[in-house]
């Protein structure tokens, strides 16, 4: 068990920084081939629009009242909150990737003299897979959230 503990310490760990580190540097990539504007520049060009700079005209026409409460709906702070956690990707594809390589361990185990995994290994991989699906679902909706964002 204790090799088991090691070895999973040890694969967790490398997958990890394996995951962290082919996501920065896809990122990276992916910033370099879309024109290379830094992060900096990036939140501090935008300004926010100025309720002052209306027109005199739009201002005596107002809208009906379920056509201003459709478009002044902005996205909550929940919305926001979550469109800014960028974690949530990496997290899930590491989990996705520890589950698939514990499975395959299982499958391994099963040719070895007892020809059966450990106790409590099943109870592992379940809450290990239940982790990765979470953990996708989370990824999910931190894209739909930053998309609603934009």
């Amino acid at each position: 068990m204790t090799y088991f503990l090691i070895m999973g310490g040890l694969v967790a760990s490398a997958s990890f920084t394996l995951g962290w580190v082919l996501w920065r540097g896809t990122l990276w990539g992916l910033s370099r081939l879309s024109g290379g504007k830094s992060r900096g520049a990036a939140r501090g060009g935008r300004r926010p629009a100025s309720r002052r700079a209306r027109p005199a005209s739009s201002r005596a026409r107002s809208p009906k009242p379920s056509q201003r409460a459709s478009a002044s709906r902005s996205p909550g702070r929940f919305i926001g909150w979550l469109a800014a956690r960028r974690a949530t990707l990496p997290l899930a594809v590491v989990a996705s990737l520890t589950y698939l390589v514990t499975r395959l361990a299982e499958y391994g185990l099963q040719f070895r003299p007892p020809h059966e995994p450990p106790s409590g290994y099943q109870s592992i991989l379940f809450w290990l897979g239940w982790l990765a699906a979470g953990l996708m679902v989370a990824a999910l909706l931190q894209r739909l959230a930053a998309w609603r964002c934009r």
